[in-house]
């Protein structure tokens, strides 16, 4: 995993193609520390391979003690994480790993079709005018 916070409060991550990058935890734990919210924005929607075996299930253990550790700025500073999805099959995807995402992680879990979009979107979640959780 790849994290990019040049444009704090939106955060992007790179799920595939980030071999010999940083620690991304603790890119993580540096933006909790910010003690500020933000927005993590991909264009890696859920489900695609990023690892094989042992691998990925090492990578999913590390994410799960991260998180147990973190669970309180986790669901305070990260408002939500968006993938990018042009397409229907991927925001089909997205959709129907997003209630199982959000119990793991304690925040939503979204899509939008472009990155204007998402621009948009990550403006809406920092400014707190939603009316409700639905409403995006």
């Amino acid at each position: 995993m790849n994290i990019d916070p040049s444009q704090f409060p939106l955060v992007w991550m790179h799920y595939r193609d980030a071999a010999g990058q940083a620690d991304p935890f603790s890119q993580l734990d540096q933006l909790l520390q910010r003690r500020q919210p933000f927005v993590l924005v991909t264009t890696d929607a859920p489900g695609e391979p990023t690892a094989a075996g042992e691998e990925a299930q090492a990578s999913l253990k590390q994410a799960s003690l991260w998180m147990k550790r973190n669970k309180e700025a986790i669901r305070r500073w990260i408002k939500a994480s968006i993938v990018i999805a042009p397409d229907g099959a991927t925001q089909t995807r997205v959709e129907a790993f997003a209630d199982t995402y959000r119990k793991f992680w304690g925040y939503p879990l979204l899509h939008c079709a472009s990155r204007e979009g998402a621009v948009a979107m990550v403006e809406r979640l920092l400014s707190h005018q939603r009316v409700n959780s639905q409403n995006w």
